[in-house]
């Protein structure tokens, strides 16, 4: 890891220095990250895109397909890929001729009072003095205009709007990714809500045989009101848990069926346990596998795309040259198509920019700033991605061992559970001990569900932090 912490390093120090000038992406240093994270490799690795069908989960695969579907976060960001699609079409034709048709037509009357008829009338004018000339005007003409690219301007703007659509589509596919994670998290909550709500709905139904004992108890005279008291404490305590239990668990299925645009239904098909299978890793992770994930890459794109708006910022500094031409015509309706009436003209246009108050200096700083934006922002990510991956290793293996922890717990409790329970069935132990003991085995299987599910979102974002799931060829 000396070799990660000195990648580290030095994209720090370059950091730093990116007030002075843009970074080159060439002068990272992020060759200088460990091989991988681990000592051997046992299989080769292959991409899994639909990684959560390792759960071996119909009810998921069926959730997530309609989550695929239907999700309008998901349609919101598909619709932004289109814009980004279009806005490549624009900068792609501004390397094109523009051709226009137009056409006009209107009418015009002239008379030797010089005044329209309506003024001569006021003034007294007889109608027979005054000449009126009528006169009808028709017009069709074709135009063209086509900046030649002398200095790669524009091709420097299609080149952009390229990549930008690139890193469009990429950033979806991520979203897309992030997204999907999270529903599959939801729906393993939703598993474990309901195990939480058997458990509490148990342990509401001991607490209540205890109450009414105890209650025929107190009746005979044979405990104290006290004592009566406390069972009712307990059992009011169990019933809100309860509750709040199966409000915690209709509120997890109504956030999913908002999901899939089925609210208000609310009911969800799910698995009752958690699976056994989970989507696996490999013993050995090449460092550069994070390149693989589509938000990097997406950045990269960015990053290019801020690289060509800087160059092309800096040509429009350059005299642009531009072809014209137009054919038309000018007369009466049957004169239009006539030769003898057509016009034609073609030519050249150059504009040099002399003065424009530092407007072209100022978009030309701004697209340098904002190409060291780009690349101080990829390096971030491609840092954060490294943290994620190694938080994700170390989260994952420690929730491992936590799940197997309280499995052993789980047989503990369920062998003090049965021989309390052998002991009352012999007159040695209460009741309130067999049912202290089946609370106490059912506490720890709260935890062991909560437990499984936090193992599943771990390697869930482990598998976010990697870019996506693994296949093996032995």
């Amino acid at each position: 890891m000396k070799n990660y912490s000195l990648s580290i390093l030095l994209i720090f120090v370059l950091i730093s220095c990116a007030s002075k000038k843009a970074i080159d992406p060439e002068d990272i240093g992020i060759d200088n990250i460990p091989e991988n994270w681990a000592n051997e490799t046992p299989t080769t690795i292959n991409i899994s895109d639909i990684w959560w069908n390792e759960f071996q989960d119909k009810k998921l695969n069926e959730f997530l397909s309609q989550f695929l579907n239907e999700n309008i976060n998901l349609e919101q960001a598909m619709l932004n890929t289109r814009i980004a699609k279009q806005a490549s079409v624009i900068s792609t034709s501004n390397l094109f001729p523009s051709i226009a048709i137009s056409s006009s037509a209107g009418e015009s009357e002239q008379n030797s009072a010089g005044l329209p008829s309506i003024f001569t009338d006021l003034f007294g004018a007889e109608s027979g003095e005054i000449t009126t000339f009528n006169q009808e005007n028709y017009t069709l003409s074709l135009s063209t205009q086509w900046e030649i690219d002398l200095w790669g301007k524009m091709r420097q703007g299609r080149l952009a709007g390229k990549q930008q659509y690139l890193s469009a589509q990429y950033n979806y596919t991520y979203y897309q990714f992030s997204l999907t994670s999270e529903a599959t998290k939801l729906y393993f909550s939703i598993i474990e809500s309901k195990q939480l709500v058997k458990n509490a709905e148990q342990k509401y139904d001991n607490a209540k045989i205890i109450f009414d004992l105890y209650t025929s108890r107190y009746n005979k005279g044979i405990i104290s009101l006290k004592a009566l008291q406390q069972s009712e404490l307990v059992l009011n305590l169990t019933k809100s848990d309860f509750e709040n239990k199966k409000s915690i668990a209709s509120s997890l299925v109504r956030e999913a069926k908002v999901l899939i645009k089925e609210y208000p239904n609310l009911e969800l098909d799910t698995a009752i346990e958690f699976p056994q299978s989970i989507p696996s890793i490999p013993t050995v992770l090449p460092a550069d596998i994070v390149k693989r994930r589509p938000d990097l890459i997406a950045s990269q794109y960015n990053l290019l795309a801020s690289k060509a708006l800087d160059k092309q910022a800096m040509r429009s500094l350059y005299p642009s040259f531009s072809l014209v031409g137009s054919k038309g015509a000018s007369s009466n309706v049957q004169d239009l198509l006539n030769d003898d009436f057509s016009v034609w003209s073609t030519g050249v246009n150059l504009l040099a920019p002399v003065f424009n108050a530092g407007k072209l200096i100022a978009n030309k700083k701004i697209a340098k700033n904002n190409k060291e934006i780009a690349m101080l922002e990829f390096v971030n990510n491609l840092l954060t991605a490294y943290k994620e991956v190694e938080s994700g290793l170390e989260f994952d293996k420690s929730s491992q061992l936590s799940l197997q922890l309280l499995k052993d717990n789980i047989v503990l409790s369920k062998s003090i559970y049965d021989t309390t329970f052998e002991e009352f069935s012999k007159g040695v132990a209460s009741i309130e001990e067999v049912i202290a003991a089946h609370n106490a085995l059912f506490d720890n299987k709260n935890m062991l569900a909560s437990v499984e599910r936090i193992r599943i979102e771990q390697r869930i974002n482990l598998i976010l932090a990697l870019g996506g799931g693994f296949t093996y060829t032995r």
